[in-house]
């Protein structure tokens, strides 16, 4: 398997005179599962959109193996899955399965429950049933690196260890970035953590760094 290596550094988000990001940063690597954490407000989910493109900031910078990646067509290198809706409400799942290019039926194993869906519109699932077939889109999606934004979020607590695992099966050949307010799933799930705190990432080594940082107690 070729190593590939995404970083995403110097990341500065700030809206009107309030800064969000001064010193945005993390770096992922195919065969890695990269977790980030921070408190509501930090800056998690405008770092994700900064880096795909879908919020104008002062400054990002990104690059894949040493090479800047063209803001144009990132696309094709980092498949996100966003912290609200990735469907829209009206399309069939067929169809997003279709457009993503990936086999329905296979994701009907993974979820029998789904075998009924095949032509149901995004409305008529449930949120947690929604998510989790997004989830499913965006980690079997061709790229080498994912990044999941609360993948876990509204998915029933009886399916966190099959997504958990999917995670895992796919992070052998991908590198993948996820953040979660779950915490054990995602210190369960992750090789490497690091978390945003007063506008800036840092690499988690020990649960003392995040005390010290302010996530946890």
């Amino acid at each position: 398997m070729d190593k590939h290596t995404l970083i995403v550094d110097s990341v500065v988000v700030r809206f009107g005179d309030k800064t969000v990001l001064s010193g945005g940063y993390i770096t992922s690597e195919t065969g890695m599962v990269t977790g980030l954490l921070g408190l509501n407000g930090a800056g998690k989910s405008c770092m994700f959109r900064a880096l795909m493109g879908g919020l104008r900031v002062e400054n990002v910078m990104v690059s894949l193996d040493g090479k800047p990646v063209d803001r144009q067509i990132i696309g094709y290198s980092i498949k996100y899955l966003p912290q609200g809706r990735l469907l829209p409400e009206g399309m069939k799942l067929c169809r997003a399965f279709e457009l993503y290019g990936v086999n329905y039926w296979t994701f009907v194993n993974w979820a029998p429950k789904f075998s009924r869906h095949y032509y149901s519109p995004i409305y008529e699932l449930s949120g947690g049933e929604a998510r989790l077939a997004e989830l499913y889109l965006v980690l079997m999606s061709e790229a080498p690196f994912y990044i999941l934004d609360e993948p876990f979020t509204q998915v029933d607590p009886v399916n966190i260890d099959e997504v958990k695992a999917l995670i895992r099966e796919r992070s052998q050949s991908h590198g993948i970035i996820v953040t979660d307010h779950n915490y054990d799933a995602i210190s369960s799930v992750a090789d490497n953590l690091f978390v945003i705190a007063d506008g800036y990432t840092t690499p988690v080594h020990s649960r003392e760094d995040l005390v010290r940082h302010g996530y946890l107690r």
